[in-house]
């Protein structure tokens, strides 16, 4: 086993919903297996009851209370925070980054980084000027079955593949695992002034980051929304229902993507990659798992085993990198979101805590969230326009037409 040799980070919490509870909730678990890479010692929120959900599970799993906050600038006067954690609204996090950076802490955020490619701009600027560090919680490329397929792309190990095909079509409020019940999102999540978008932005920006990790630079999007109440337009505060999108990769490569949020009583989710010699298959869409490799000869290989002997590979100090010891553990059924140690939101914030320690980049620096962002902001560009559109061209600012509405909305001129 290798330890952590470094003090937990003092961290400030912001935001006590649904995903800052599970921040929460991933802190306490990592602590009672003995990692401590951050020490939650402050709570920011404007609702009292959210507030208090926070604090009475940390009191029941530290003993102590954290210091408690209506308003961020209360949190950011506090001397003992020296970093925090934003879990809001999208559209609230680069005015939270900005206003945390300019009081001199590192930043950890939930995905996506910010709105939009210009709000994002000016997080990378801030960070560069405060010569500090700002880490995104994505956690997908984190988990062990997204690690073990970026391993074997990397190695050729079942050789080259020309496409890959996705879909996730399921109900507007989707069970945390297959055959429960549903679970109400979030209503600012359908606002596209709040979210950008639930399938591109929300879903999008998994997407988007997982897969520049398999497959290297995204080149050109090309996109298609629609709203079924409004087939021909997504009206400006209205999130899509539907998204059918084709990412093309510098490399030659192309993905191809469907996700449709109106179904009910019946899901699917899954992928499909496709080469001459093999197709990998995969029961789920956030991690490689209940899936399998086919060889052309019809023999195949499991995930579970392909990803268990990818563990099993790993030199102690890869393991610790990658999957330290108490920042994640297997899900009684995989990888769940109500495991947050299972998915991946552990080893987020090791990996952030553990960069603001040693001065090193973290994962998902933001850099690199940024691109994630502009990857969504071009499926909004490219169904707006009609037409594909680069990267390049919206990582830039030179393409910014659909993103108009949702600059203005958060106070910036279109």
């Amino acid at each position: 086993m290798i330890s952590d040799d470094f003090q937990p980070v003092r961290l400030g919490l912001i935001g006590c919903g649904g995903m800052g509870l599970r921040h929460a909730l991933a802190v306490a678990d990592m602590n009672a297996a003995g990692c401590r890479p951050v020490e939650i010692v402050a709570i920011c929120d404007t609702d009292e009851a959210r507030r208090a959900q926070v604090t009475t599970l940390l009191e029941e799993r530290f003993g102590r209370r954290p210091a408690q906050y209506a308003a961020l600038g209360a949190l950011l006067d506090d001397p003992g925070v020296e970093a925090v954690d934003v879990v809001l609204p999208t559209s609230l996090h680069h005015r939270m980054v900005l206003d945390a950076l300019s009081a001199g802490r590192h930043v950890l955020v939930e995905k996506p980084l910010a709105l939009t490619v210009h709000a994002c701009d000016l997080i990378v600027a801030a960070a560069v000027q405060a010569r500090r560090v700002v880490a995104s919680c994505e956690n997908y490329r984190r988990l062990p079955g997204n690690r073990t397929l970026a391993a074997l792309l990397r190695a050729g190990t079942f050789g080259p593949f020309d496409t890959m095909f996705v879909r996730n079509f399921a109900t507007p409020e989707p069970p945390v695992k297959q055959g429960q019940k549903n679970v109400p999102s979030p209503q600012w999540y359908r606002d596209r002034t709040h979210a950008g978008g639930y399938h591109a932005m929300e879903l999008g920006s998994h997407e988007a980051d997982l897969q520049e990790f398999w497959f290297g630079p995204i080149e050109t999007v090309t996109a298609e929304m629609c709203n079924f109440g409004n087939p021909t337009s997504v009206a400006a505060d209205v999130t899509e229902d539907m998204l059918t999108a084709k990412f093309q990769f510098e490399s030659g490569f192309v993905s191809n993507i469907a996700f449709v949020s109106t179904m009910r009583g019946f899901e699917v989710a899954d992928r499909l990659l496709i080469g001459p010699g093999a197709v990998v298959s995969s029961s789920a869409w956030h991690e490689w798992q209940n899936g399998a490799v086919h060889l052309k000869d019809g023999t195949q290989r499991s995930s579970d085993d392909l990803v268990n002997g990818w563990l099993e590979s790993l030199s102690p100090s890869e393991r610790h990198r990658l999957l330290p010891q108490g920042a994640w553990k297997r899900g009684h059924d995989g990888s769940v979101a109500t495991e947050p140690l299972s998915y991946g939101v552990g080893v987020a914030i090791h990996d952030f805590a553990r960069a603001v320690r040693t001065g090193t980049d973290p994962e998902i620096t933001a850099e690199r969230a940024r691109r994630a962002v502009a990857t969504c902001c071009a499926m909004m560009e490219s169904a707006r326009a009609g037409a594909p559109g680069r990267l390049d061209q919206v990582l830039s600012g030179e393409i910014r037409a659909a993103q108009a509405p949702l600059n203005h909305a958060i106070g910036f001129a279109a």
